[in-house]
């Protein structure tokens, strides 16, 4: 996906809120902004949301010196997930099949983004325990994916924002053992998991972890590490959570599949899904936006 109109307001949101973050000194947090809009009004639109908040970030951390603004709320995150584990167990304990329950979870849990919300409360996160059940699962049979799953020799898993990892260490616990490699960013971007926060989600009990090189909140392939990219390649199946892994991937060179929340209109433009829903895509099924 490319960057369309309605992504700009979205994107100097999301620096302000850094400037904010980074600094209580309004002067520097104005001067911040002033670059950041001056950084935008020549970046090539051409590219995905994620690559140009990528470099928003950079401009951020090079003014501030701070280069981890989201830190602690992070960590706010992933403890408040992992106080809702004995819920979870009971949800996946309780199910027919908690493979599609842990499933669920995973995708319920992309509500943990503050690239497309500028905040999120409590109660959201303990809402997704809720909507993992009640939602409809849109878009590929959940059972297909199972298949995929049980088949494969070699499963790459990569994680969107930290908090939300918890509830995909749920999900990844379905999968047959020692076969799956969990990717984070290799260094903060947004919200998003880095090796510390994937580690405190505890998903180091379930999978083998590695960072992908790149501090773009997506996966950006030219970015990432030759490591990355030739396991990106190798594996027998790619599964990519949140938006700005669809955003970046959704016309990779091989199938990803991919779980996330929708949460703005531009993807659910492209993705064919309304607002809210829980959606389970490959991207040999993406077609691109319907205008």
């Amino acid at each position: 996906m490319i960057a369309e109109l309605e992504c700009l307001p979205c994107l100097v949101r999301q620096a302000r809120e850094m400037a904010i973050l980074t600094t209580d000194d309004t002067s520097l947090q104005k001067e911040i902004m002033r670059r950041v809009l001056s950084f935008m009004s020549t970046t090539d639109l051409h590219r995905s949301p994620p690559e140009i908040m990528q470099g928003i970030g950079e401009l951020v951390a090079g003014v501030t010196g701070v280069d981890d603004p989201y830190r602690e709320i992070k960590g706010s995150h992933t403890r408040r997930a992992l106080g809702m584990l004995p819920e979870m167990d009971s949800i996946l304990a309780d199910s027919d099949d908690p493979f599609i329950a842990g499933l669920r979870l995973a995708i319920a849990g992309n509500i943990i983004d503050l690239g497309a919300r500028s905040s999120v409360t409590d109660d959201d996160i303990s809402g997704t325990l809720r909507e993992a059940l009640e939602l409809p699962l849109r878009g590929e049979d959940p059972l297909e994916l199972k298949r995929l799953v049980e088949g494969a020799r070699r499963i790459l898993y990569l994680a969107d924002n930290a908090g939300e990892t918890v509830f995909d260490r749920k999900f990844i616990q379905q999968f047959p053992v020692n076969r799956t490699t969990v990717a984070v960013r290799g260094m903060p971007a947004l919200n998003d998991a880095t090796l510390e926060d994937a580690r405190e989600a505890g998903l180091d009990t379930v999978a083998e972890l590695m960072d992908n090189g790149s501090g773009a909140p997506a996966t950006v392939i030219e970015d990432c590490s030759r490591e990355f990219r030739e396991l990106f390649q190798g594996s027998d199946l790619v599964i990519a959570k949140g938006q700005g892994n669809y955003e970046s991937l959704s016309s990779a060179s091989r199938e990803v599949h991919f779980l996330f929340r929708v949460k703005c209109e531009l993807v659910a433009d492209h993705s064919g899904f309304p607002m809210g829903s829980l959606v389970l895509l490959g991207s040999g099924s993406v077609e691109g936006p319907a205008r």
